[in-house]
């Protein structure tokens, strides 16, 4: 009985998918912390964090992303699966450390810094998973095999997620247990990828060395102090965006489309933690059903059809497709907004409009971040090659985090100057980035969509995965 379905993978693809899957299954569970709205809510549940300490939780996943661009760097020229088990293994020490939060006036602050903490090494790890990919599964279906993994991943997330808002919702103080507990499962899961096999590294390692070894394997790179300074980074990303002109206008249309999401996504967890089920017992299963729970059922729904759209469309026109639905993501959230701020107007039944309004923002919300999660990890490669595919990853991920440490704090800012109209400043920022998306893929080669390693071979029909 094929339960992992290997028998639709390609054949040298079965080993290495085998024991990532395993790994995926534990760390979702781990993801369902410190990414997400998870974290914010339980700054404003919890610790009774301000607007602004929400907007700062809700932010710092993202924000921390600016790191990836110096381990993208440090990446280059070293073995990733050592990376990658430093990198989940101080993510799941990070993690179990929320246990000693004091619960005072300052245990937000020291929360977010330690989920900030989390996040350096989540960064690091999202940053290497992207080189394990390209080097372990082939690129025409690719987006087809992530999409299997992040499927098994949102999975876990969604019950772990579900059931630690019904402990928070009995013992907001619980947080004491849950997260060791849940570290613990992480480090389970970073013992499952240990047998995992990098395909082509040694090769690739031995060309970018000149076959030199030295004791405990290849001769290393260039030395950590020069890999972490500050002009090695930017020199490398400088580098880059100067010789591909269609990836650095890729990241421009990417950094206007952040706008869209992040602009609001503090403002949400205000709305629907302050507003929209403020009184109603903890609060932390409806604001987790809302912000979590029904994206991630419909990121779980949309995310397989997504990944073969995503290997037949290419990263460019799937891009501009999915800023559709973050469009009408946005629209239906500002007519909820609307609604729970007009209640003397609309009556009675503006909680349930409202409450419709944001189920819907959340469906398609989490259309959108099923196949963002395919676009976010493997949009890149359509623009890389073997040798720089880490730092490729770092300069987007980055830029990821640039954008990520302001605009949810602006979004936050505008809230309480023009109210409801962020929501406007949000649509307008969808539609340029739509506009921006066109006219990138208007200029593409007819086979641009796929990635460096294959440029100029003729696209063929994705084999099932």
């Amino acid at each position: 009985m094929d339960i992992y379905g290997l028998k639709r993978i390609p054949f040298l693809s079965r080993y290495n998918f085998f024991h990532e899957f395993h790994h995926i299954l534990a760390w979702g569970v781990v993801v369902g912390l410190i990414e997400g709205s998870f974290a914010s809510i339980v700054v404003a549940k919890t610790f009774k964090g301000s607007e602004f300490l929400i907007s700062v939780a809700s932010a710092t996943p993202m924000a921390m992303h600016v790191v990836s661009l110096m381990w993208g760097a440090y990446c280059v020229g070293r073995r990733k699966l050592r990376i990658f088990t430093f990198c989940t293994t101080g993510t799941a020490i990070m993690l179990a450390s929320v246990a000693m939060t004091p619960d005072a006036s300052y245990g937000g602050w020291l929360f977010v810094l330690q989920m900030a903490a989390a996040q350096f090494f989540q960064t690091g790890a999202v940053t290497v998973r992207s080189s394990l990919w390209k080097s372990n599964y082939p690129p025409l279906v690719r987006g087809q095999i992530a999409g299997r993994l992040q499927v098994a991943r949102a999975v876990t997330r969604l019950v772990s997620v579900a059931l630690i808002a019904e402990m928070f919702d009995h013992s907001p103080r619980s947080y004491r247990w849950i997260y060791p507990i849940v570290a613990i499962v992480g480090l389970v899961g970073v013992m499952c990828l240990q047998r995992m096999r990098v395909r082509g590294e040694v090769g690739e390692l031995r060309r970018m060395h000149g076959g030199d070894r030295v004791e405990g394997g290849l001769t290393a790179p260039v030395s950590t102090q020069r890999i972490f300074s500050s002009s090695h980074i930017l020199t490398s990303a400088i580098h880059v965006l100067k010789k591909d002109a269609r990836f650095r206008n890729y990241c421009i249309a990417q950094m206007i489309a952040g706008v869209t999401n992040l602009l609001v996504r503090a403002v949400i967890v205000v709305i629907v933690t302050q507003q929209l089920f403020v009184g109603m017992d903890n609060g932390y299963r409806l604001s987790t059903v809302m912000l979590e729970l029904i994206p991630m059922l419909l990121m779980l729904a949309a995310m397989r059809a997504s990944a073969r759209y995503f290997d037949r469309a290419g990263v460019v026109r799937y891009r501009a497709i999915q800023m559709i639905g973050w469009l009408l993501a946005i629209f239906f959230g500002m007519c909820g907004t609307l609604a729970i701020g007009n209640v003397d107007e609309i009556g009675p039944n503006a909680f349930l409009i409202s409450v419709g309004c944001f189920a819907v923002f959340s469906i398609f919300r989490g259309i959108c971040l099923g196949g963002g999660s395919i676009a976010w990890n493997l949009g890149h490669l359509h623009f890389a090659s073997n040798e720089d595919a880490e730092v490729y990853m770092g300069i987007h991920v980055s830029l990821t985090g640039l954008r990520a440490m302001f605009i949810p704090i602006l979004g936050t800012y505008l809230w309480g100057q023009i109210g409801w109209c962020v929501w406007l400043v949000s649509l307008a920022s969808g539609l340029v980035a739509i506009y921006f998306f066109k006219m990138l893929e208007l200029g593409d080669r007819p086979n641009s969509h796929v990635d460096g390693e294959t440029r100029g071979i003729n696209s063929r029909q994705s084999t099932p995965v």
